[in-house]
């Protein structure tokens, strides 16, 4: 399981935030759970807040390509050793692709990797669906509607 959060402030005037809401499924040995997500995307950083109604966030993750992936959970522990198979500026790449260039015309970023592969893809005007594979068993669907 990986997702990120973190506090981070920049000024309003330098760059504007973009939200994202949506759901995500997790799946792994068969066993299927469903989660919200929120993802906040700033000049640098990448935010996302994984939570489950009644029980609150759950886990957050945070993405920046200076520092990489960092996470922060008080009630799961989590392995983010999978993403070290890719560097920072390919993460950066495609989050950039799915969240600034993703359109009808360029409508699928990919980042293959050998032991895992994530993907977006145009579904429509402010929303895409995302999916994660790695190749022991776990994978995660979801989409993404812009606030």
């Amino acid at each position: 399981m990986i997702f990120l959060t973190s506090c981070s402030s920049l000024s309003p005037s330098t760059f504007s935030e973009k939200k994202y809401v949506g759901k995500l499924s997790l799946s792994q040995n068969n066993k299927v759970s469903n989660f919200t997500v929120r993802i906040v995307v700033f000049y640098e950083d990448l935010i996302i807040q994984v939570s489950k109604p009644f029980l609150g966030n759950l886990i957050k993750i945070k993405f920046n390509p200076y520092e990489g992936f960092s996470s922060y959970s008080e009630t799961i522990n989590l392995d983010l050793s999978v993403f070290k198979n890719a560097n920072k500026k390919e993460y950066a790449n495609f989050f950039y692709s799915c969240f600034d260039i993703l359109s009808p015309s360029q409508n699928l970023f990919i980042l293959d990797k050998n032991d895992f592969q994530l993907r977006c893809e145009f579904e429509e005007v402010d929303v895409f669906s995302f999916s994660f594979k790695a190749f022991n068993d776990l994978t995660i669907n979801g989409a993404l509607k812009r606030e």
